[in-house]
């Protein structure tokens, strides 16, 4: 037995560098990868966290103006319209619209007799194609949304009709935190990606930052 212990030991002794060698150069290893691990952690928490509040709000933006549209669905509306050769818009009450008109401005309020949406339309004589400026405020009259519609005719297309969309949100400074553009068929089903050789009008529409600055531009009293 002490024969094969004094075999043992030196063979013992001789490799135990080389494990502790190799166990340092693992501890190492593991060492580096925990820390790399937790700095693109740390490195991608810093958007995901500025994108969430960012989520909150346009969440918040979408409800308001979900809350808005059904309101116009319920037509719950004053119709006013742009005459040619008079400053003033004039109330359109019933059936009794002029023989002729430059445009069409739909104002819709809230419950507290608050104006939360103005809707201006044009049309053209001929009726081939037509344009809906939407803004949306919200109480305190801040521009929460943007929604711009352009329809045209267009025989190369199923139902003959080409819409194009943009709707933009805005935080309460005014800054555009979300963006869309869409270009759709009579149905508001998406167009086919190639499809984007349209002669649509040129785009004459002015974003208002609130509701005081919408009046004026539209000169409604």
């Amino acid at each position: 037995m002490r024969l094969k212990a004094t075999i043992i030991q030196p063979a013992y002794f001789v490799m135990s560098p080389l494990f502790l060698y190799l166990d340092m150069k693992v501890i190492l290893s593991l060492f580096l990868f925990v820390i790399v691990v937790i700095l693109v952690a740390l490195h991608q928490n810093k958007p995901i966290k500025f994108d969430a509040r960012a989520d909150s709000t346009l969440v918040r933006l979408k409800r308001n103006k979900k809350a808005i549209d059904k309101q116009i669905n319920n037509k719950q509306l004053i119709v006013l319209v742009k005459v040619p050769g008079k400053k003033d818009l004039v109330e359109v009450k019933g059936d009794s619209w002029p023989d002729s008109i430059d445009y069409t401005l739909n104002t819709c309020k809230n419950a507290s007799g608050k104006i939360v949406l103005i809707e201006q339309t044009f049309e053209s004589e001929s009726g081939d194609w037509n344009i809906i400026y939407e803004h949306y405020f919200d109480e305190r009259g801040y521009t929460f949304a943007f929604y711009k519609e352009e329809s045209i005719f267009n025989d190369n297309v199923k139902g003959g009709i080409v819409r194009q969309t943009l709707l933009n949100y805005y935080d309460e400074k005014f800054k555009n935190i979300s963006q869309a553009s869409k270009l759709l068929d009579e149905k508001y089903h998406p167009l086919e990606k190639g499809d984007n050789n349209f002669d649509f009008p040129a785009d004459k529409s002015s974003i208002y930052k609130n509701l005081q600055e919408c009046l004026a531009g539209y000169n409604v009293n």
